[in-house]
């Protein structure tokens, strides 16, 4: 039998990780793929991914109770496996109703993944005094690159989309299933700490909020800035998505290495002066609307952004005010309805005032950000690595 240590527990999070950022990648691509084979309508297209959202949000509701009633490793070996056979069964598109089921059953996997790895990831953290949230997100970040790239390297082979789905989530699923053995409970010996579902408090709430604005941020600059950077900095349509590349590549790179830039400045000022980078290049980005500017811009937005939500989620983690599952259940809820509901609000705006209304919009919701973030001041301090505790056991987990 494997050891329970610390280093293992790291590797079930990262393999947790990666997974769900490599399984959304490899759903994606399916997309156009599952329209032209079943002959679908863009009114039934939007439907299926419309269904993966509420799947989603679904999961992450259902998480918190299969969390009490059997516990982290069960609710981790369902989710992984009903995410592969769920995809898996999407890839073979049979007809509209199995895709259409096999979907909702994928994003409720997804959406319950998420969260119980933040649980776990929260609590290990909390366990061994070890800060990791950010390079864990890098993880993530790491899977949606690597999945995309494998997904389309596959069907440019001309692989059957079923047959590069199930090689390539195979393998994961089988690194994840290695693991499952030597997971520890994380039930606390505190009932109320077990609880499924509580109000939320602060500062919680306010926590809640930076993820679900963060979240929107991110969904915009996937969504809309191809449009802005085609429409009014006269970007040719090729390039229309190298914005949204830059942001993700720097995102992934700072994660990835974000030990050495937290351990220098500090878990406050890294997500603080984050959300003030963000806002001056969002403003700039269309006061000075010059593709040079504008890709500065970009670099500015990937780098101030990408270890705001993973601190955040370390601080929500860290707190004392709420039970650790329904506080990263919350938590998770609201990032990801920031994202679901994000592109239909700002589709609003860009209708009724213009495309550079949209990124004036986001620089003032990253301004209530980081107003949020100047008040959970004391919730970022209390998971600042910079403490000799701290470092020896990452040390020893890592």
């Amino acid at each position: 039998m494997r050891r329970l240590s610390a280093r293992h527990q790291v590797y079930v999070t990262r393999i947790g990780y990666f997974l769900c950022g490599f399984a959304v990648a490899c759903w994606a691509p399916l997309i156009p793929i599952i329209q032209d084979h079943l002959s679908l309508s863009t009114e039934a297209i939007s439907l299926l991914v419309l269904s993966f959202g509420i799947g989603s949000v679904s999961g992450m509701i259902i998480s918190g109770f299969l969390l009490q009633w059997i516990g982290f490793k069960l609710t981790y070996a369902i989710s992984c496996f009903t995410t592969a056979a769920s995809i898996c069964l999407l890839a073979l598109m049979p007809n509209y109703e199995i895709v259409f089921g096999a979907l909702i059953v994928f994003g409720i996997s997804i959406g319950c993944l998420e969260v119980v790895i933040n649980v776990f990831a929260a609590y290990i953290e909390k366990k061994y005094r070890i800060m990791m949230m950010s390079v864990l997100f890098g993880y993530y970040s790491m899977g949606e690159v690597v999945g995309a790239l494998m997904m389309m390297f596959l069907l440019t082979l001309n692989v059957a989309p079923s047959m590069a789905i199930l090689s390539l989530i195979s393998i994961i699923y089988v690194a994840s299933a290695y693991y499952i053995p030597v997971i520890i409970s994380i039930k606390s010996a505190d009932k109320k700490e077990n609880k499924t579902f509580v109000r939320p408090v602060q500062p919680v709430i306010s926590l809640a909020l930076i993820i679900a604005f963060t979240y929107m941020v991110g969904g915009a600059i996937l969504d809309w800035s191809g449009l802005y950077v085609t429409k009014d900095a006269g970007v040719p349509l090729n390039f229309a998505s190298y914005g949204y590349c830059i942001v993700a590549a720097c995102m992934l790179l700072c994660r990835l290495f974000s030990k050495s830039l937290i351990k220098l400045l500090g878990t406050f000022n890294c997500a603080f002066f984050g959300a003030l980078m963000m806002i001056v290049a969002l403003f700039i980005m269309v006061l000075i609307p010059n593709i040079y500017i504008i890709t500065l811009c970009f670099f500015a937005i990937g780098i101030g952004m990408s270890n705001i939500s993973p601190l955040t989620t370390s601080a929500t983690g860290a707190q004392k005010n709420m039970p650790l599952v329904p506080a990263i259940s919350f938590l998770s809820i609201c990032g990801y309805t920031g994202l679901l509901l994000g592109p239909a609000l700002l589709g609003f705006i860009a209708t009724h005032i213009n495309l550079s209304g949209i990124f004036y919009f986001l620089s003032g919701l990253t301004a209530i950000s980081a107003l949020l973030i100047y008040s959970c001041k004391p919730q970022f301090k209390a998971i600042d690595p910079r403490s000799s505790n701290q470092n020896s056991s990452q040390e020893q987990a890592q």
